[in-house]
């Protein structure tokens, strides 16, 4: 059956962004999300053509272990595809390892 709709949950630690100091953590958290919920939109509408994509980054600011992507993949209203969640979340593993390396996002404190 085909897919009908894509559920992404991501999160971001604060205190998991910089090993120094000198940081706006909530700006930089908050850029953060924006181009990783866009990687994730722009991947998925790209490869999943005509399929509702919902996309929900979280902020955490107490300190937490960091936790990959969740992905849930929707057959029908109600019928999950569990297999299909698994596949896109290891597709998403590769697009989302640039907001490691591209740190476009981080606002340094003046």
């Amino acid at each position: 059956m085909a897919l009908q709709r894509i559920i992404v949950a991501d999160r971001i630690v604060l205190d998991n962004l910089f090993t120094e100091e000198g940081y706006d953590l909530e700006k930089s958290a908050d850029n953060l999300a924006d181009m990783r919920g866009q990687i994730i939109m722009n991947y998925l509408e790209e490869t999943y053509p005509g399929v509702e994509v919902c996309v929900d980054i979280g902020i955490q600011k107490e300190p937490g272990p960091e936790q990959p992507v969740e992905v849930t993949a929707y057959i029908s209203d109600e019928e999950m595809d569990p297999e299909q969640s698994v596949i896109i979340r290891k597709q998403l593993v590769e697009p989302l390892t640039i907001t490691r390396t591209d740190r476009t996002w981080a606002v340094r404190l003046p």
